[in-house]
């Protein structure tokens, strides 16, 4: 059996080596895999290595049910998957273990719960930026400096990973990610 950690924020700005060592100092594991990766989609390269390497009595441990994804269906879909794989989930701030009934139903109402949450923070979002446009002072994102999505894509292009790019250059791998399929 090898238990694994696995810590997610979405930017940058977020720590993700503390969520890690949080989980880290309060549980056993074998291994722990950090990612800065929006949480809108479970499509996310470090994640889905470790999914697919997962095997019948590992564990796996999140600090909580929105470090697996934002979307209810696709977090009750990995929940599945580990639990056809033989793979036990643990939600660290609930305390739960979905391989009991009440973890599982516990679970099931927090991935929804995530998912509205996410949902009223882009509704409150979307009223601020509307306020803000009237008033004339959403300018929107800025973007990149083309210089530096030139440079990603010669990194990427002599050799270098997508995620040691995007830690290079100081930018999310989402929006690396992003800029490349522009």
């Amino acid at each position: 059996m090898t238990t694994y950690i696995y810590s997610r924020t979405s930017t940058n700005e977020q720590n993700v080596a503390q969520q890690a060592e949080y989980l880290a100092g309060k549980h056993t594991h074998d291994f722990s895999v950090t990612e800065q990766f929006t949480g809108t989609t479970t499509d996310r390269p470090k994640f889905q290595k470790l999914i697919n390497q997962l095997v019948n009595g590992d564990r796996l441990i999140v600090r909580e049910v929105s470090r697996i994804g934002r979307n209810t269906s696709e977090v009750l879909e990995v929940a599945t998957q580990l639990k056809s794989k033989g793979v036990r989930l643990v939600i660290d701030n609930l305390g739960v273990d979905l391989d009991t009934p009440a973890g599982e139903l516990v679970f099931t109402i927090l991935a929804a719960t995530a998912k509205m949450e996410k949902d009223l923070l882009l509704e409150r979002q979307a009223i601020g930026i509307a306020r803000a446009k009237a008033e004339g002072k959403y300018t929107g994102r800025k973007a990149l400096d083309p210089t530096v999505i030139k440079t990603a894509k010669d990194l990427i292009a002599g050799g270098m990973s997508k995620s040691a790019t995007a830690h290079q250059l100081k930018i999310g791998e989402s929006t690396l990610y992003r800029y490349l399929k522009a």
